[in-house]
C-alpha cells in the first residue's frame, strides 16, 4: 500500500512539474499589447496613438478595431466592433503608431486589439475610458485575414490613412457564431487555425 502511495505521489509531482513548467514557457514569450496616447509634447512630434508591446514576447497577426463601446470584458457582451486593420508585428518592447486615428485623445469609442503569440495562441486588448484590460484568448470577433469570397475584411494598416469615410467589416455577438466546448475564458478562439478557428462562420454584414 505504501509503495503505491509513493508512486501516485510521484506520479502528481511529475504532471506537477509539467504543467508548472508549461506555464513558464508561455510566460516567457507572451505578447501583451497597451494602447498609450503621446500629446506630442516636449518635441516628441505630432501627438498620436500607439500601440506598446510590453509582454516578453513578439505580438504577431495583430488587428486594431474600434468600438462604439466596450465593457472592458471577456467575450463581445453586446459589443459592435468594426474598422479592423490589420499590423505588422511588434516584438517586445516595440511600439506601432496607429496614425490612421489621429491626433485626438477623446476619439469618442473603444479600442481593442487581438493578437496571437509565437505558438499562435490568441491574446486581446480592451481599452476605453483610459483603462485597459488584458485576456487570454480572443474577445473580439474573428475576422478573416485573407480573402474570403473575393473581398477581405481586414484592411492593411499602409492603405487606411483617417477614418473620415464609412464604417466597414461591423460584427456584433449576433454576427458570430461561437464553438458551445470552448470555454468563455478564451472567447471565440484559443489558437489561430486548426478545427477550433470559427472564421469560416464569419458573415459580412
Amino acid at each position: 500500500m505504501l509503495t503505491i502511495l509513493i508512486s501516485v505521489l510521484a506520479v502528481l509531482v511529475s504532471l506537477g512539474s509539467l504543467a508548472v513548467a508549461y506555464a513558464s514557457n508561455r510566460r516567457s514569450h507572451m505578447p501583451v499589447l497597451q494602447f498609450m496616447w503621446e500629446s506630442g509634447q516636449g518635441g516628441s512630434g505630432e501627438p498620436k496613438w500607439w500601440l506598446v508591446n510590453v509582454g516578453t514576447g513578439p505580438a504577431t497577426n495583430i488587428v486594431v478595431a474600434q468600438a462604439e463601446k466596450t465593457g472592458l470584458k471577456r467575450g463581445l457582451n453586446g459589443e459592435v466592433w468594426f474598422n479592423p486593420v490589420l499590423v505588422p508585428s511588434i516584438p517586445a518592447g516595440g511600439r506601432l503608431a496607429l496614425t490612421w486615428l489621429g491626433g485626438t485623445m477623446g476619439l469618442d469609442c473603444g479600442l481593442g486589439a487581438s493578437y496571437t503569440d509565437v505558438e499562435r495562441y490568441f491574446y486581446t486588448t480592451k481599452c476605453g475610458d483610459d483603462v485597459s484590460m488584458f485576456f487570454t484568448g480572443l474577445h473580439l470577433p474573428r475576422w478573416p485575414l485573407l480573402k474570403l469570397h473575393g473581398n477581405k475584411a481586414v484592411k492593411a494598416w499602409w492603405g487606411v490613412e483617417d477614418l473620415s469615410g464609412p464604417q466597414w467589416a461591423s460584427v456584433r455577438p449576433d454576427h458570430v457564431r461561437r464553438r458551445w466546448w470552448l470555454p468563455k475564458r478564451f472567447g471565440l478562439s484559443r489558437r489561430l487555425g486548426g478545427w477550433a478557428d470559427p472564421v469560416l462562420s464569419y458573415q459580412p454584414r
